[in-house]
């Protein structure tokens, strides 16, 4: 794929995702001793290994449904993995925005 050729309708644009800022915005939320009980808090009380143990999980898992004859199976995983992987990142102090600012350098 040509990034740098790219038309302009060819680009999701980051508002035709607003829920991907909501998800972003209640995993910065449970980090906070007051935030009520949810399976976010949870797994970020347990700290960096167990987000990375667990996005190790649902990676494995993906991988597993990927050879599989099972579409909705595979992009269940998916999902779990983008989450995983966006509470790893925002774990190490980071949000989405950061990782596609690096590709987007990569593909000039």
């Amino acid at each position: 794929m040509d990034f740098n050729n790219m038309e302009a309708t060819d680009v999701k644009k980051e508002k035709d995702y607003p829920f991907l800022k909501k998800i972003e915005a209640m995993i910065d939320e449970a980090k906070h001793d007051d935030a009520k009980k949810s399976k976010m808090k949870r797994v970020h009380k347990k700290g960096t290994t167990q987000i990375a143990k667990k996005m190790g999980e649902e990676a494995v898992e993906m991988v597993i449904a990927s050879s599989q004859d099972d579409d909705d199976a595979f992009l269940q995983e998916s999902a779990d993995v983008l989450f995983y992987y966006l509470m790893s990142i925002h774990d190490r102090g980071f949000k989405l925005k950061d990782v596609l600012e690096i590709l987007k350098q990569r593909h000039k």
